[in-house]
């Protein structure tokens, strides 16, 4: 160590003030040449305490950081085993530990997600006893019962996922969160395949481009919530409460949404192949350009809906209720279909149909013919 500090002390000192003043010190007088080799000597200290003092700063900030990412890694470690406690209250307390490490460092929010959403499945999971649970549920919205809701900490966890508002993207595939609090909560393009929803709370709920195949969302309430894009074939929205939501661009083929509460709602540019809504109260729904190939319209209310573009082949709209419905441009309509359904002097119809709503005769068979109110 001595002999490097002398050897610093030479270069300093001697030879890179020598080097540095040569060029100009033969041009100098005895006397103003020594002037000249100090002022050098004392900008070439200076030089070299300036780099001492950054080099000092850059090893503190490298050693601040490796602390930090040790503390960070201690934190995490800590709150993912706490997850694993018997305890609630060691695991509320890991749920919200990494809630603050999400927080405090981005990076990790991306794995967060995953252990969270592990967390969540294997504390709820779909057993053998759901699915049976499911497959023998009464027809019928109003004879389900509710189910357990979920415990406090997959709620909180749930809380916490819904809440980082990240592109990070939920694994819920095949849980079970019947009852769920989840208003106003973000799952964008989540995978929620296949989970049990029933009876959950998703009013104003962010769900765009979410994964819901084969979902079951009876009895949810959805109302305001954004599906944008969201995939939901086979998906069972039967008695649920849709209204003012956003479904624009969803694929809800083979969907059941019986009975389904969905005032307002945007439909515009769904994709409907074979879905059921059979009872439903679509009135004042946006099914501009939508697909409804197929799709079983029994009794459902339409009132003031506007199908403009719509595809309506092999749609039955048996009892459907098209008063100031917007008919004028869908495709694939033919009079059979509008066979027993209730329109108004307010319904547009295609211009080769208008005659129907000149006709005021009620039929003999109240099961047939067009109804005028």
């Amino acid at each position: 160590m001595l002999v490097v500090a002398v050897g610093i002390s030479f270069l300093l000192l001697q030879w890179v003030p020598h080097r540095l003043a040569d060029a100009e010190a033969k041009q100098l007088k005895p006397s103003e040449r020594l002037t000249h080799l100090n002022n050098v000597r004392g900008m070439v200290l200076q030089t070299a305490a300036g780099l001492a003092v950054l080099g000092g700063l850059i090893y503190t900030a490298r050693g601040y950081v490796l602390s930090r990412q040790s503390q960070i890694t201690d934190r995490y470690a800590s709150a993912v085993s706490q997850l694993s406690s018997e305890y609630l209250d060691a695991r509320l307390g890991g749920v919200f530990a990494l809630q603050r490490l999400a927080g405090d460092s981005r990076h990790d929010v991306a794995s967060i997600t995953q252990v969270l959403s592990s967390f969540i499945v294997r504390r709820r999971p779909v057993t053998g006893s759901t699915q049976s649970w499911r497959m023998t549920s009464p027809e019928r919205t109003g004879q389900l019962t509710q189910g357990p809701r979920p415990e406090a900490d997959v709620q909180a966890a749930l809380d916490v996922l819904g809440s980082m508002r990240r592109t990070t993207r939920a694994e819920l595939a095949e849980s079970d969160l019947r009852g769920a609090e989840l208003q106003g909560l973000s799952f964008e393009r989540g995978d929620m395949r296949r989970c049990l929803l029933r009876g959950s709370n998703l009013r104003q709920a962010i769900l765009r481009e979410a994964e819901l195949d084969g979902t079951d969302l009876r009895g949810a309430r959805l109302d305001g919530a954004d599906l944008t894009g969201g995939r939901l074939s086979r998906t069972d929205l039967r008695g649920a409460e849709i209204k003012e939501a956003t479904f624009t661009d969803c694929s809800l083929s083979s969907a059941r949404l019986d009975d389904a509460w969905a005032s307002s709602v945007s439909l515009r540019r769904a994709d409907l192949f074979s879905a059921r809504l059979d009872g439903a109260r679509l009135d004042g729904a946006d099914l501009r350009d939508a697909t409804l190939i197929n799709v079983s319209l029994v009794r459902v209310d339409l009132t003031g809906a506007d199908l403009s573009g719509a595809d309506v082949y092999g749609a039955d709209f048996t009892g459907a209720v098209l008063v100031a419905a917007d008919l004028r441009s869908v495709q694939s309509l033919t009079p059979e279909q509008l066979n027993s359904a209730v329109l108004g002097q307010l319904t547009r119809l295609p211009a080769e149909f208008t005659h129907l709503l000149d006709d005021r005769a009620m039929p003999d068979d109240p099961g047939t013919g067009i109804v005028i109110i």
